[in-house]
């Protein structure tokens, strides 16, 4: 429902002045459109981090302030919220007629988060592996865009993963499950993801090289 009404997956605006510059720099595979470098011409980019553990300072928790600290030093401004620390009620029959002039009408936390990740010019989705897929606090979030969705446009994305199992087959899994989402958004990139294998222990992530390469990849920005 949620893109059929809105939008088409994997759909694409047509191509402007402002955007026909970025072909060149974007390869796309299986309707995903990826690149290593940032499409935003902008000095100060507003970068929104959505924990989505249940775990506050779990491992995909702490993976995710690293990123920040990278994407700080790069000029970033940063802000990381935690999912488990608001009120957002289940997407209901109410919120398919919340668009448009109404689309802050609901009660709950969901329109100021939603306020936020409009303006956000890069967004990192970040979740344990919960039977491969994302958690359900992710999950609600998510359905919860839908009375925004028009305007979840020319963002950039990154994906944080971690998983007990030390193959990437539950992490690749669940990145599966936020390309979903950000396939229906228009002029959405990917621009990169951490998947971090072998963490069922809390805290585990501390002393593995992932957190390093978290580190590395918000400075990336």
């Amino acid at each position: 429902m949620f893109c059929t009404l809105m939008v088409s997956c994997g759909s694409k605006e047509t191509n402007t002045k402002e955007n026909m510059a970025e072909t060149e720099e974007i390869q796309e595979i299986d309707g995903i459109r990826i690149s290593d470098k940032s499409l935003i011409d902008k000095e100060h980019k507003n970068v929104l981090i959505i924990s989505g553990s249940p775990r506050k300072g779990g491992n995909s928790d702490l993976l995710c302030d690293q990123f920040a600290k990278g994407a700080e030093e790069a000029g970033g401004n940063v802000e990381k919220i935690f999912l488990a620390d608001y009120n957002i009620k289940y997407f209901e029959e109410e919120d398919e007629q919340r668009v448009g002039e109404r689309r802050n009408e609901a009660e709950d936390d969901a329109p100021a988060l939603m306020d936020k990740l409009v303006k956000a010019d890069i967004v990192v989705l970040a979740s344990p592996a919960y039977y491969l897929n994302v958690t359900g606090q992710m999950k609600v979030f998510i359905d919860r865009t839908y009375s925004h969705l028009s305007e979840l446009k020319n963002k950039e994305f990154y994906y944080i993963v971690t998983s007990a199992d030390n193959t990437d087959q539950s992490a690749d899994r669940t990145i599966d499950g936020f390309r979903r989402f950000v396939m229906c958004l228009p002029n959405s990139v990917e621009r990169g993801s951490i998947k971090g294998t072998g963490l069922g222990r809390k805290g585990a992530v501390e002393d593995s090289k992932f957190m390093e390469e978290a580190y590395e990849l918000g400075k990336t920005i």
